[in-house]
């Protein structure tokens, strides 16, 4: 019997979450200090569902005659399943709040709401080892990390602080997200961590070489570098090895970074 991956408590979770980013949105633009009460409550209702869904999904039983459970580790899906997430709308909620145009906060709230309702696809069918959709639904993952440190990034350039630390912020954000997607795959050694840093550092220096541009074209190149990164991880995390596999991502953020500095 084929197992089914039921979404009806996601989807009025989702839109807990939507109705309280929507008014957090609204509250920013009008003289009412209401935006933090909302902006937690939609942060513990991302906790909640993900503590939730653990308990209820994450535990078998040791054998069909026994009634102990078993419980997929929490520390090794911690910062994957319970950070990442909150990084992630945190990231969100600081882009709203220094953001002027609510039309823009609304397109970046609907695509965030799917990226989290995709989120809540893969986590739960891999408690429910659906592997079938947890595979098509994995880079999601990537997916949250370019976006939270697009955000994060364009953060940092509008609030106008000093190059250096504005660069110090940048390399601390991405060493993050990149010992994030380094933890995804379960690669985790001292080599990956200096590879980290070292990715970090050339997320840093492409985005110091254009900081004398204006606040939309620094974050656009800083995202641009990481992303780079991030698809040249996952095609050796897959285990290609050819050069011609590796072209692809050195095209796109070519042709990419040639639209932005046209802009």
């Amino acid at each position: 019997m084929k197992k089914r991956i039921e979404l009806k408590k996601e989807l009025l979770y989702l839109g807990l979450i939507t109705l309280v980013t929507i008014y957090f949105a609204y509250s920013t633009h009008v003289p009412n200090m209401t935006y933090m009460l909302s902006g937690v409550l939609g942060i513990l209702l991302i906790l909640t569902w993900f503590l939730k869904s653990f308990m209820m999904y994450s535990g078998r039983k040791v054998s069909q005659y026994s009634e102990v459970i078993q419980r997929i580790s929490i520390k090794e899906r911690f910062f994957t399943y319970f950070v990442l997430p909150v990084l992630f709308y945190t990231s969100l909620l600081l882009f709203i709040y220094f953001n002027t145009s609510f039309v823009m906060d609304m397109v970046l709230i609907l695509f965030s709401t799917i990226l989290i309702l995709v989120l809540f696809l893969n986590v739960k069918s891999s408690f429910r080892k659906i592997y079938i959709i947890e595979a098509q639904t994995r880079a999601i993952f990537d997916f949250i990390c370019i976006a939270s440190f697009y955000m994060l990034a364009s953060v940092i350039i509008r609030v106008g602080i000093e190059m250096w630390f504005s660069l110090l912020l940048l390399f601390v954000m991405s060493t993050i997200l990149f010992w994030s997607d380094i933890k995804i795959h379960r690669h985790e050694s001292l080599f990956s961590f200096v590879i980290a840093l070292a990715s970090a550092m050339f997320v840093c220096a492409a985005s110091g070489i254009f900081f004398n541009t204006n606040i939309f074209i620094i974050p656009a190149i800083s995202t641009l570098s990481f992303y780079l990164i991030l698809s040249i991880w996952n095609i050796r995390f897959s285990g290609k090895l050819k050069l011609v596999d590796y072209l692809p991502p050195f095209i796109y953020s070519i042709l990419a970074l040639i639209l932005i500095l046209k802009l």
